[in-house]
């Protein structure tokens, strides 16, 4: 059974989906409950039922970032993605706290160069945002690209990092 539970933050709601092994999912209150729900019973086919207990340490993180304590995240994820995308969320836990890098920078992180688009993709289809510090990839020009949660919650991120060095 999958236990997803709701939360208030600075950034608003976030949903978080986990079964006791860790969490599959993050999203943002730009979202609904429903397509956590769906994307829990596409992926890992069984039922969703509200509960925190699964995600309690998850929560507890998570709020600890985002009152501008820096830390590496570090609760137990089952992430469910392709190999590429895996790789490339991988390669971005390894930018620190208050940095950025580039699409392009991060295709050669994972040693396919011209692969900058498909970065952008593996960010758009993160399903662990804050664990995945995708918030942290920009575009070549300095703009920030794209974010799930939204671009002001990428900003906020990104402000907060920078104020908490």
């Amino acid at each position: 059974m999958i236990e997803y539970t709701t939360f208030n933050s600075p950034i608003g709601k976030i949903y978080i989906a986990a079964v006791k092994e860790g969490v599959v999912k993050i999203l943002f209150s730009n979202k609904s409950p429903q397509e956590l729900k769906k994307y829990c019973e596409r992926h890992l086919e069984c039922g969703v039922r509200e509960g925190s207990e699964y995600a309690r340490n998850a929560k507890e993180q998570i709020l600890e970032y985002l009152e501008g304590k820096p830390q590496y995240l570090d609760f137990r994820v089952i992430h469910l993605n392709s190999p590429f995308r895996k790789k490339v969320l991988e390669a971005e836990r390894n930018i620190p706290y208050g940095e950025t890098r580039s699409y392009g920078e991060v295709a050669k992180m994972v040693n396919n160069p011209r692969a900058s688009r498909a970065v952008g993709s593996a960010n758009a289809k993160n399903p662990l945002p804050l664990y995945f510090p995708c918030h942290r990839i920009i575009s070549s020009n300095g703009s920030l690209g794209g974010y799930g949660g939204g671009l002001g919650v990428k900003q906020y991120l990104l402000d907060l990092e920078s104020k908490s060095l």
